[in-house]
């Protein structure tokens, strides 16, 4: 059972609570969508993206209003709360400019006939089903290039962002969207099965935990209907010693890793350092991490705001605490701060065991986790030995070697001297345990699509 509610994660607070759907709703719900799905798909591609172009604009002129929704939501500091709308309103201009022409027939160079192409036409009603920690920008990189196609969505969101997923909801009907074609549910988990069922909705699409993934995948795999899964991540983060600056990238990589109070599948997780310049970069970690400020969302001095939630904030704190009786040592931070709303102080761990449970499985919280490596190969050695492959980065003087380090990691981003970086023009997803499927640009709008080949010759 999910139960929709908005809870201030500044202050611990219940504010509004929402009824979630009943089931014996979820066969009108899809009539609507596939009724939807009829009209929109007749609209020529141009139209749609003139669609998708207001919506932009109606994200950006809503920002400032989004951006407190999910302050409270799930504690998003505004100025990050921001970049994310922004995001946002890049993704539905890339696909409302860029978009189209990926969507022109293939021309096929094919013996026996005069006429060969590949159509990318729609497939019909997909269903969403999304994680909080992007609570905006999660649905955008789905909802953009499938609307642009000509589906329609059917969209759960996670149940602690019930006022954002509606709002996403709204902007995108006042922009001129065909009404039914994108519907906010407040569907029970229990539930998505009963839409998984339905011949109408063709796929699914997973931003989340890996358990979900699975979930939806096997519905998916039961039901012979194509899916997506954008699931965790244990992130490599290679320092070499040619770093220019070791205080500057151990500054450089706490902030992201702190960012969106550690909760991002694609945040640097392993921070793997030769052991050169460890001892350098451990000590400017610990006073970057000693002074980061924790704080409300609305507070403009604020660096890392609280968790997402009470269980996000304790489980990162107990698996720190598990980690310490294990034998790593935590230099600062990894506590709950005595203050309403669900706080945490980050923390810095070094001297954790290649085999431990933090070097083997995401930690969803504020903790830099500092690995030492006798050198390069040994660092891309342990940056491979995860079950994951999502984003991974390199930190190097030499930009070229950066590039070829970069191609000896198996993950499905890599980096060279930056991380944590998403961008409507750039692909993004995994491989192996952090799912399959990519989503932006035009290989997100391709993936649930019916590629087909038309074929024609003349009688004689």
């Amino acid at each position: 059972m999910s139960t929709y509610a908005l809870t201030n994660a500044n202050t611990g607070e219940v504010e509004q609570t929402f009824e979630s759907l009943k089931a014996n709703e979820i066969p009108g719900i899809i009539d609507a969508a596939h009724t939807a799905y009829k009209s929109w798909k007749k609209n020529s591609v141009q139209e749609r993206a003139k669609v998708l172009a207001q919506a932009a604009q109606g994200f950006d002129q809503r920002k400032e209003e989004l951006a407190k929704i999910i302050g409270k939501e799930m504690g998003k500091p505004r100025a990050e709360a921001l970049e994310e709308i922004q995001l946002v309103v890049d993704i539905f201009n890339w696909y409302a400019t860029e978009g189209p022409q990926h969507l022109e027939d293939s021309q096929l160079n094919a013996e026996g006939a005069p006429v060969n192409f590949v159509r990318h036409d729609s497939l019909g009603i997909l269903l969403g089903v999304m994680p909080w920690n992007f609570p905006y920008y999660q649905l955008a990189r789905f909802a953009a290039p499938n609307l642009l196609v000509g589906n329609t969505i059917l969209m759960k969101q996670a149940s602690i962002c019930p006022v954002s997923s509606a709002a996403f909801e709204e902007v995108l009907l006042k922009a001129g969207l065909t009404e039914g074609a994108y519907q906010n549910l407040y569907l029970n988990t229990e539930d998505v099965e009963q839409i998984m069922e339905d011949f109408r909705v063709k796929g699914a699409s997973v931003t989340g935990s890996e358990r979900a993934g699975v979930a939806v995948a096997e519905l998916a795999a039961k039901n012979l209907k194509k899916s997506v899964m954008e699931l965790g991540g244990n992130d490599p983060a290679i320092v070499l010693s040619d770093v220019p600056d070791v205080a500057e990238a151990a500054q450089t990589l706490a902030g992201l890793r702190f960012s969106n109070a550690g909760q991002v599948c694609t945040s640097p997780k392993r921070i793997i350092v030769v052991e050169d310049i460890y001892d350098e970069f451990v000590d400017a970690a610990k006073t970057a991490v000693a002074n980061f400020k924790v704080g409300d969302a609305d507070d403009p001095e604020t660096q890392m705001g609280p968790l997402s939630s009470e269980s996000a904030r304790d489980d990162a704190v107990e698996r720190i605490e598990q980690a310490v009786k294990d034998g790593a040592t935590l230099h600062v931070g990894g506590k709950k701060l005595n203050r309403p709303g669900w706080f945490m102080s980050p923390a810095l761990l070094t001297d954790v065991d290649f085999d431990d449970d933090l070097s083997c499985n995401e930690l969803f919280g504020p903790a830099l986790v500092v690995y030492k490596v006798k050198d390069e190969a040994a660092a891309i050695k342990f940056a491979n030995s995860s079950e994951y492959g999502l984003q991974a980065s390199v930190w190097t003087a030499d930009m070229d070697h950066g590039l070829e380090v970069a191609d000896q990691i198996e993950a499905g981003m890599v980096l060279v001297n930056e991380h944590l970086v998403t961008q409507a023009d750039l692909p993004f997803g995994g491989i192996n345990k952090s799912g399959y499927g990519r989503e932006l640009t035009q290989w997100g709008l391709l993936e649930f699509t019916n590629e087909k080949l038309i074929r024609a010759t003349k009688l004689s």
